[in-house]
């Protein structure tokens, strides 16, 4: 890939409850369905933790490479991605790599399927310099968007996001939103004003 280091930093953990360390790795090839994608920024969930205690081994994956929110812009491309360009701006989010034909899957419910590999679990995450995605699970980030308010909307601010478009509230209902002084919450408090304002 013309242009691009051979090697970057990633900060790994050998294993649960490792210390972390900052490595050098190889800087990966997309493949033919793949964006690689520049990390600009990533937010720090408080799954990263849980995936670093080793409290999700089923889908923990050692060595790890964590993070799941993360925004940046694209820099190579697979040669069977179509609608992305070099210099996009992208997202990544935590539910990647499912298989786009089981029941779950085919309803819209892809973070239930049962063949998803987590990003930042069970594949590299968000902190590195550079990782890939599958082009058709990757977030398009419009021009100009503050890429460092982005990253962590694509976790907490898109989880409930999908549960208050499925709440299907209304101006003029009310909506009650538990634990509405978190991370979750607070987006919940703001998405919920603007969707029952209009």
């Amino acid at each position: 890939m013309i242009g691009l280091p051979a090697t970057q930093r990633a900060l790994v953990a050998e294993s649960a409850k490792a210390p972390h360390q900052i490595k050098e790795i190889p800087v990966p090839v997309p493949a033919d369905d793949e964006l690689l994608i520049r990390i600009r920024y990533s937010g720090i969930c408080h799954s990263d933790m849980g995936a670093y205690e080793g409290d999700w081994p089923a889908i923990t994956k050692f060595p790890l490479i964590g993070g799941h929110e993360g925004a940046g812009e694209v820099v190579a491309i697979g040669k069977n991605v179509k609608d992305w360009q070099v210099g996009d701006n992208v997202g990544v989010k935590m539910r990647n790599n499912v298989c786009l034909s089981c029941e779950f899957c085919k309803k819209g419910f892809e973070s239930n399927c049962p063949h998803i590999v987590n990003t930042g679990y069970g594949s590299p995450g968000t902190f590195q310099e550079y990782m890939t995605i599958r082009a058709i699970e990757a977030a398009k980030i419009p021009k100009g968007a503050d890429l460092a308010s982005v990253a962590p909307i694509l976790c907490a601010g898109v989880t409930i996001y999908r549960a208050i478009k499925e709440s299907n509230v209304h101006p003029g209902e009310i909506l009650a939103l538990t634990g509405a002084a978190g991370g979750l919450g607070s987006f919940g408090i703001q998405y919920a004003k603007a969707r029952t304002s209009y």
